[in-house]
């Protein structure tokens, strides 16, 4: 066997469980180079096999978001018959004109700051970024905001698949200034941190946090 297709199965192996709702046929529009490397998490081991898919997905889109709204998104509107509102159309619509991000790095500090706040609100059944003490956003990550130049925050609630969480985020549907998406989008962030854990009144949560560069 040539270092090739040696290779190449390699990578196929390595994105086999990353499909799903009917996928398959996409891959073919997306270089097997491109989505190895956008699957950056998956070699640590303090993110779940659902939280590096999660990564996966964010990095999918912000690699070439025009090429992920023609296939991932697309797909996934129809198979979950998604209606076309005014957020799906607004996504749609940035995604087609927005350009490359950079593709976004696992980061353990990062990853425990999700988890101690999703866990905190999965135990205390409550939303948002504030901690369940009453703890500001901005205090809870202070420390932490010290080693990155900015940090944002996204929340999620009822969904433990990956894909269902991501595009979830992108629609963001009702969320003024559709901020969740932003996030996602932001083309200052390089790091990422995710946290998938169960939620007393919403079954699930999810929290990812973005880093952008690091600080000296």
């Amino acid at each position: 066997m040539n270092w090739y297709i040696k290779n190449s199965a390699l990578i196929l192996i390595a994105l086999l469980p990353l499909v799903g709702h009917g996928q398959s046929d996409l891959f073919q529009l997306w270089p097997d180079t491109a989505l190895a490397k956008a699957n950056s998490a998956r070699e640590v081991m303090y993110m779940s096999d659902e939280e590096k898919q999660v990564v996966f997905y964010i990095n999918v889109c912000r690699m070439n978001p025009p090429l992920f709204e023609d296939t991932y998104l697309t797909d996934y509107l129809k198979s979950n018959k998604v209606k076309k509102d005014k957020d799906v159309k607004s996504l749609i619509e940035e995604l087609k004109n927005t350009s490359p991000r950079v593709l976004l790095q696992p980061s353990e500090i990062l990853t425990e700051t999700a988890r101690h706040h999703a866990l905190d609100m999965g135990e205390s059944g409550r939303t948002g970024h504030n901690a369940s003490d009453g703890t500001s956003f901005t205090e809870r990550v202070k420390d932490v905001s010290k080693q990155f130049s900015v940090i944002n925050e996204n929340a999620n609630y009822g969904n433990d698949k990956a894909l269902d969480i991501v595009v979830d985020l992108l629609i963001d549907k009702n969320v003024p200034n559709a901020g969740h998406r932003k996030n996602i989008l932001d083309i200052e962030s390089r790091y990422i941190g995710v946290a998938i854990e169960p939620h007393k009144r919403y079954r699930f949560n999810c929290v990812q946090d973005f880093g952008g560069a690091k600080q000296d």
